[in-house]
């Protein structure tokens, strides 16, 4: 009879492959990162059957946590940008508080290892945020815009903000604000 799985291990596993997979990218060593995480080698193997699928498991935990971050965000917003912006002030100060998550979730999105599977799991965790960002954004911004101003253009400017703050903490407060700012005044229609 097999032993049943510790989610202590699996946790440790992946706490350990998102620090290397922050500082050595997906091709970090998996005999590194069962070292890092306390275990065998082969114990990985036993939670995560390849690399590939560790990795996918690795996105999909660290985009759980910032979709969880961001469906909180918005709660009590009564106007279309006040929503928008707590939105973003949530993923701004998600990726300051998670600099080692957000750097492997930057990693594993253009590593190539990750499955179309994976990526539509992950999509549909941030359907209900996309929704609400698409849906305050109406007469607002160009309707055939929208998608591209929520995928690269607010993304951008979010991961810009982070690295601002990354390089002078004290001026958080204004690469936030200044950052959104730049972002509801760029995309009006």
């Amino acid at each position: 009879m097999a032993r049943p799985l510790s989610e202590e291990k699996r946790e440790a596993i992946l706490v350990a492959a998102t620090e290397l997979v922050s500082s050595l990218g997906t091709g970090a060593a998996t005999a590194k990162i069962a070292a890092a995480a306390g275990v065998a080698e082969g114990t990985l193997f036993t939670y995560f059957a390849t690399k590939d699928d560790l990795l996918n498991e690795l996105l999909v935990d660290i985009e759980t946590a910032l979709a969880q971050a961001l469906l909180a965000s918005y709660g009590t917003a009564k106007s279309p940008r006040e929503r928008v912006q707590r939105v973003w002030e949530c993923l701004v100060e998600w990726g300051n508080a998670n600099p080692v998550q957000r750097k492997a979730m930057r990693q594993l999105k253009v590593s190539g290892r990750i499955s179309a599977q994976t990526t539509q799991r992950c999509n549909a965790m941030f359907g209900e945020i996309r929704e609400v960002i698409e849906k305050s954004l109406a007469g607002h911004a160009d309707p055939k815009r929208v998608p591209f101003y929520i995928d690269h253009v607010l993304m951008g400017l979010a991961d810009i903000a982070i690295e601002a703050t990354a390089i002078n903490p004290k001026n958080y407060k204004h690469y936030k604000v200044a950052g959104f700012d730049l972002f509801w005044e760029g995309i009006k229609a």
